[in-house]
């Protein structure tokens, strides 16, 4: 199901850049680069509107192709969606939403991509019998919902472009106020089948200790997941 993609190395004017060799197994959660505004456009930071002159010079953001002054572009750092080697130069506004980027990506990410330990909802399960214990993770190539375990057999694997929706609930009256994610959570996911005709579902719950630590981290960094998707696709919409 997942296939192995070579990659490479690319040289762009905003620096060096690690991608895929075929965009078809591209992570839906990387950005293309930006196209920079030309010079010739801009006479204005885009941030304070101090006048460039010899003095003042232009600097373009990375992340949003736009034209600043050094003062509203000054940062440099990592920027994983756009695959840089090394960190670059965004602007202030820019720096801001890349920070947040950056925690899911060192931290979120891997907690997808390493899986955690549910229990299948019975009601949804073709197999209500057994025990409905499954492992669900984030493909490597962060495409697909795969699942493993005595139970896999009834859920087949989902992908990120064919969730229509994602509920998550959690029960209160297991929390624990003095340590957080200890509380039972579910993520119920609404998906269309390969055809793009059938809706289908699937809902998991964290279950017992030790597993419910790592299923309720694993839902919250499924959550920030398809926010990061919602907010690429609504910037693509416009």
């Amino acid at each position: 199901m997942e296939a192995v993609c070579s990659k490479k190395l690319i040289k762009s004017k905003s620096g060096l850049r690690i991608v895929v060799t075929n965009d078809k197994f591209r992570s839906p959660f990387l950005l293309c680069e930006p196209q920079w505004t030309p010079d010739s456009e801009s006479t204005n930071c885009t941030a304070c509107k101090v006048k460039f002159d010899f003095v003042t010079r232009r600097h373009h953001c990375r992340r949003c192709g736009l034209i600043y002054c050094g003062s509203c572009c000054e940062s440099k750092m990592g920027l994983p969606r756009m695959c840089f080697v090394d960190p670059v130069r965004v602007c202030n506004r820019c720096a801001f939403v890349t920070n947040k980027e950056s925690d899911f990506f060192d931290r979120q990410l891997k907690t997808l991509t390493s899986g955690a330990t549910f229990l299948l909802d019975q009601r949804l399960s073709a197999c209500p019998d057994s025990v409905n214990s499954l492992v669900c993770k984030l493909s490597q190539d962060h495409r697909y919902l795969v699942f493993e375990g005595r139970t896999a057999d009834s859920v087949s694997s989902v992908e990120l472009h064919q969730v229509k929706t994602l509920g998550v609930a959690r029960d209160p009256d297991t929390a624990d106020s003095e340590e957080e994610l200890k509380g039972i959570s579910s993520v119920e996911i609404v998906y269309t089948d390969g055809s793009q005709q059938n809706e289908q579902r699937v809902k998991l719950c964290s279950g017992p200790e030790p597993h419910r630590k790592l299923a309720n981290a694993w839902i919250d960094a499924i959550q920030q997941a398809f926010k990061l998707l919602y907010e690429c696709r609504s910037d693509n919409s416009d």
